[in-house]
């Protein structure tokens, strides 16, 4: 869960003011700058725009941070950290610099807690803290909700790719699937497949393939007691060996530790 590695450092509300008291700032955390009233333009990088309500600007960290107030403000700065997930290689990724969410009642709802437990009077409280690194949690939970949908919104409708996708769908855990046989079930080169595939999904055949085994193979370790042979037999793996190669590579631990993890 993204509230599991959301480590906040800092939170403060202030305003209203007439401006900021640094016009930039380099911080050894992540930071993020929202406004409850008034606007602010900003230089990250080569990044810059102008941000009000509504709008989260994100700094990663190391990298200047340039603000200037263009009225009075009240806002949000928030500096936290994202703490790897165990059963991933990498640290989760901090999202675009500037991040529109459209949900705003939801938004306002989240800033009013994290208003409440600034004032609170057990604001350093390890239960304080807990609830303010959920909460932010949510406003990237928020980011990642709008990128979906704005992903979702740019992508190009395709009924053969779709049509290729439930293919891969239907027959991932059979063992036998052949993307070349994909491809001739629906008049395509597998190439032309490959290359058409990946302009309106974002990810390859063989990929997507993976992925679908991949999910099933961590359903099966949670919910079963099945043995790593039987799963991956189930899951279109020809061997365990294999399976475990393809499963340590793509997720990041072994099936094992993966099921030691998780299981309830």
């Amino acid at each position: 869960m993204i509230a599991d590695r959301v480590r906040v450092h800092h939170c403060i509300f202030a305003g209203p003011q007439p401006g900021f008291m640094m016009s930039e700032q380099i911080s050894k955390y992540n930071a993020l700058l929202t406004m409850e009233t008034g606007s602010f333009e900003y230089e990250i990088g080569d990044r810059t725009g102008v941000a009000a309500f509504g709008d989260l600007v994100f700094c990663p960290t190391g990298v200047n941070f340039k603000r200037r107030a263009l009225s009075a403000v009240s806002f949000y700065h928030i500096q936290f950290e994202l703490t790897p997930d165990p059963d991933e290689a990498r640290s989760p990724a901090l999202p675009d610099v500037h991040v529109k969410i459209r949900d705003t009642n939801r938004l306002q709802s989240t800033f009013s807690y994290l208003k409440k437990l600034q004032r609170s009077r057990f604001a350093d409280s390890p239960e304080v803290s807990e609830a303010r690194d959920r909460l932010v949690a949510d406003l990237l939970l928020l980011c990642e909700l709008e990128s979906m949908q704005t992903d979702a919104a740019r992508r190009p409708t395709d009924p053969l790719m779709r049509r290729a996708m439930d293919l891969i769908q239907r027959e991932a855990l059979s063992g036998d699937v052949k993307l070349q046989d994909v491809a001739e079930r629906i008049g395509l080169h597998p190439s032309r497949l490959t290359r058409r595939f990946q302009s309106v999904y974002g990810t390859t055949p063989a990929a997507y393939l993976t992925k679908v085994r991949l999910d099933e193979a961590k359903r099966l370790l949670v919910e079963t007691n099945d043995t790593l042979e039987s799963i991956a037999y189930r899951c279109g793996y020809e061997s365990g060996s294999y399976f475990c190669r393809a499963f340590t590579d793509k997720i990041g631990v072994n099936p094992s530790a993966f099921r030691h993890n998780h299981w309830i």
